[in-house]
């Protein structure tokens, strides 16, 4: 492996004119107009003052240089090369190095590394435009950082501690460069992000933390601040080794648009009698004072309405001729008659009104014709208010049918995102293995705060697809709140598959309880564990912000607290459902709880999680796996015990040891109800409201009955 890092610093030399002066700054005098030897081009770049070349050219702080060894020459402030210079916006825009970094397979296990990092710092008079402007990242699975500093506006006041830290960044994901958007598509977080810049920035830095690589076609990742517009996505840019970076030529460089001001001083209050009187380094006649708009003190100068060239030397401002710029001084259906400073626009015959409005001269008419034109326009507008209405509500359709489905997750979440670094300090390095699932094994963390966590992660087979399971279990998760479902505590996206943080629930599975500790569990413990079971696949069935199927209901993904609440578990399988379906074929699930029609119709509905819960319920009363002695199947076996009148032979033994007839006649009313549950006909099976319903009324004449029976003893 080999590194090539390079940190390219561009420094502005700042101006030594910069003095403060207590509670007001009063601006420098009147410059002279530049000398007459002084260079007004450098190459294909047109110098305009306060800029010039060296100090004799220029306002104190604006010199620049001409490299006249390149071909064309090449301006210069520093370091930065200056591609053009505006007066009227005071804007430069320069060019600046591409920051990347490329991980290239060489060999099995070899992987050759080239990083190129960038840190910019420019003098005060120059900031960066944050309207300009914009990060942008480009990857798959890698977060961009950009750390800046903010300049405050009373930097030339004598405080310099008032320059600020600025941080920002933005994720940019993808499992291949298929999935990125198409050529030309904004930059949303798949393939490429952006992120705005706050007000005020004079100093950047980029970097980046990156997770493994999105498909083996994807090696590198950029990231740089340019010039909003001038990035167009290309899914090319993601593929090889170096490709946006060989499609920029030998340069790699990036054009960024940077606001210029003169710093030491700022406009005096307004006041329109005084608007084009000199001020300043403003000191052509008809120039105007313009306060700095990127956050930091400071102004430059313009010429007034009517008056257009460079107000920062005498008599630079000259009148226009505003007949000859149509497209910026309008005169619709008049004659247009320049002034100094202004004109006029006289309406033809046959017109009235002002003809430099946007309306321009309107046509005399009369009533009739006035109404007819009107009633048309009528028409017309609530025709396109109806198109617009239309295409606003299949946008919003298209929106909320993407949100539900799982779209934005980071930005409708609000779990707590960590790192892979974190999650291998809280597990140990992945120490304490607690359990295997379908897609993932789960391990136990404890955080800082002493918080017990289960820390599930991918089981690397099938990566693209134990995505989208990982993926939609988060987003069922964001639906759902119910003491009796685990609760999704974090999650960290620094991997191809994204690992899950939830509680800890520390006994463990209701399978293990039952089937591998053989601890004594009490007749009211089960029934509880049924019930609170029953309520929390009620709730994601009925009472959830959406529907929800489990898909994989069985007692190993019932989890048990230390006083036996059970929490349902494992959402991975689970699906949202639309308001107009009742059914998916989304499903996988354990093969011994699997609702025989789904293998026969392919649908999965809320009736197959309710014959999945049926056989919970004939494990707890039976304390017999769905499968057991080698090839029997539980709801088989206890149907036909149902129709024969020898349920009792399947018991628990621990439970009817005591023989009460209260426990049997319990036992009896919910082996009935998970014989209701595993009806053949969907129709026939209850709801998960009604399995909960029936449990609870279970367990009340169960106790009604304990009741009397200790009155009879007493």
């Amino acid at each position: 492996m080999s590194q090539a890092p390079l940190l390219l610093l561009l420094v502005i030399p700042c101006s030594a004119a910069l003095v403060a002066s207590g509670a007001s700054l009063l601006p420098p005098a009147p410059a002279p107009r530049p000398g007459p030897n002084c260079p007004t081009k450098c190459g294909d770049v047109h110098i305009p003052y306060p800029f010039g070349v060296g100090t004799e050219c220029s306002f104190p702080g604006f010199a620049v240089t001409c490299d006249e060894t390149t071909s064309p020459p090449s301006l210069f402030t520093g370091n930065l090369e200056i591609a053009n210079i505006t007066l009227e916006k005071a804007q430069m825009i320069g060019y600046v190095p591409l920051t990347y970094t490329c991980q290239v397979p060489v060999s099995k296990g070899r992987i050759n590394t080239t990083t190129k990092s960038m840190a910019l710092r420019f003098a005060p008079q120059f900031l960066i435009s944050p309207t300009d402007n914009v990060f942008t990242s480009l990857g798959c699975s890698s977060i961009a950082v950009l750390q800046g500093r903010v300049q405050g506006r009373d930097r030339y006041q004598g405080s310099p501690s008032t320059r600020r830290a600025y941080p920002t960044g933005c994720i940019s994901a993808c499992a291949s460069v298929d999935e990125t958007g198409e050529d030309g598509a904004p930059c949303r977080g798949y393939g490429c992000c952006e992120a705005p810049l706050t007000p005020g920035l004079n100093q950047v830095s980029l970097d980046w933390n990156r997770g493994s690589l999105g498909g083996t076609d994807n090696w590198c990742q950029y990231a740089f601040v340019s010039a909003k517009g001038w990035y167009k996505y290309s899914r090319k840019d993601l593929i090889g080794n170096m490709t946006f970076s060989n499609r920029l030529g030998p340069r790699d460089v990036i054009p960024l648009v940077l606001d210029w001001a003169i710093r030491n001083g700022s406009c005096p209050p307004s006041d329109s009698d005084k608007e084009s009187v000199p001020y300043g380094a403003c000191i052509s006649t008809h120039s105007k004072c313009v306060n700095a708009s990127s956050g930091a003190l400071g102004y430059f100068c313009n010429c007034s309405r009517g008056y257009a060239g460079n107000p920062y030397i005498l008599d630079g401002c000259t009148n226009i001729n505003e007949c000859e710029r149509k497209d910026l001084f309008p005169c619709s259906g008049g004659t247009c008659h320049d002034e100094i400073g202004d004109y006029k626009c006289i309406c033809h015959f046959g017109r009235r009104g002002d003809g430099k409005s946007p309306d321009g001269c309107e046509a005399i008419l009369p009533t009739a014709a006035v109404a007819v034109i009107g009633t048309t326009s009528a028409m017309a507008l609530l025709a396109v208010l109806l198109i617009f209405l239309h295409m606003n509500r299949e946008k919003r359709k298209l929106r909320d049918h993407f949100n539900k489905n799982g779209g934005q997750l980071l930005k409708s979440i609000q779990i707590e995102i960590f790192t892979q670094e974190k999650l291998k300090h809280i597990t140990e390095n992945y120490r304490s293995f607690i359990g295997k699932g379908a897609f993932g094994n789960v391990y136990k963390g404890t955080t800082e705060n002493n918080t017990h966590v289960a820390v599930k992660c991918s089981i690397p087979i099938n990566m693209d697809r134990q995505k989208d399971f990982f993926v939609n279990e988060i987003t069922i998760q964001s639906k759902m709140s119910h003491r009796n479902l685990v609760q999704l505590l974090g999650c960290c996206l620094e991997t191809e598959v994204p690992m899950l943080v939830y509680e800890f629930v520390p006994r463990g599975s209701l399978h293990d309880v039952l089937h591998d500790k053989r601890d004594p569990l009490l007749l009211e413990t089960r029934i509880d564990i049924a019930i609170n079971s029953a309520d929390a696949l009620a709730y994601m069935h009925s009472q959830a912000s959406q529907k929800i199927l489990h898909g994989d209901v069985k007692s190993g993904n019932i989890l048990l607290d230390d006083g036996f609440m059970p929490k349902v578990s494992d959402f991975g399988t689970s699906r949202l459902m639309s308001i107009d379906k009742d059914h998916t074929n989304w499903v996988i699930g354990d093969n011994s709880y699997i609702d025989p029609v789904f293998i026969k119709t392919g649908l999965l509905t809320e009736k197959s999680d309710v014959y999945s819960f049926g056989i919970v319920l004939l494990e707890l009363i039976t304390r017999k796996k769905a499968r057991y002695d080698k090839n029997n199947s539980l709801p088989i076996n206890y149907l036909k015990a149902s129709t024969n009148g020898t349920t009792k032979e399947m018991y628990d033994a621990d439970i009817i040891v005591s023989g009460a007839e209260e426990d049997m006649k319990c036992l009896e009313e919910v082996g009935m109800v998970a014989v209701h549950c595993l009806a053949e006909d969907v129709n026939d099976r209850p709801t998960m409201n009604e399995v909960a319903d029936e449990l609870k009324m279970c367990k009340s004449r169960w106790l009604q009955s304990h009741d009397q029976a200790s009155e009879l003893c007493t």
